[in-house]
């Protein structure tokens, strides 16, 4: 699914004459910084600089340091989707294998974009514009809620169960992130999210 962020690779200084490439090229390099270096330590002008362009560059793309996070969020949302798709495209076509292969793909997700995933969740980058990144955030949510479609509630609100889940695997993936589960007081070795995620009722077939 596009949110109509497309990324470009080049290779070297990409071509200042050609403002969409340049656009993605500094999206793609905020991502790389993101992945090396932290989000305390991405600037304007340190992704500017390592696209090999002026660090003037950025602001005839971006206004300022949060629209390109936004853009990067974007492009996080688009791969989480691709994670969960890919995942569910070779899981068994049931209910629960399903539910479970989009879970799996969220955490593996995590686990491979963790600067990024923690930035698409943060409250920090106080975004100018959130027109590029919701497309793609709520396409991603979509998933979860069509995979939670087939169950009963958990509770009074016919929405609980994807909150349930949603919220399970989210926080999940956050201690494996942190490898919190990995600790003296725990006897158990480092679960699945397919170990915890709890039995649910289908809904009676019409």
């Amino acid at each position: 699914m596009s949110s109509g962020v497309e990324i470009v690779l080049n290779k070297g200084v990409p071509d200042k004459g050609n403002s969409g490439d340049l656009r993605n090229v500094l999206i793609e390099t905020g991502l790389q910084v993101l992945a090396e270096d932290g989000l305390e330590k991405l600037t304007l002008r340190r992704v500017a600089a390592r696209a090999g362009v002026s660090h003037a560059a950025p602001a005839y793309h971006f206004k300022g340091l949060p629209e390109l996070l936004g853009f990067m969020c974007a492009i996080g949302f688009e791969r989480l989707i691709k994670a969960m798709e890919d995942a569910q495209h070779h899981a068994p076509e049931t209910p629960r294998d399903s539910l479970v292969a989009i879970c799996e793909g969220y955490v593996s997700f995590a686990i491979a974009n963790r600067g990024l995933i923690q930035l698409m969740f943060s409250n920090r980058r106080g975004l100018v514009d959130d027109a590029p990144l919701k497309p793609s955030a709520e396409r991603a949510y979509s998933i979860l809620r069509e995979a939670c479609a087939p169950f009963e509630p958990v509770g009074s609100d016919p929405e609980s169960t994807e909150t349930m889940v949603w919220s399970l695997v989210h926080g999940f993936a956050f201690l494996r992130i942190g490898k919190r589960f990995v600790n003296p007081y725990r006897s158990s070795i480092e679960p699945e999210i397919s170990d915890v995620l709890p039995q649910l009722t289908l809904k009676p077939s019409n």
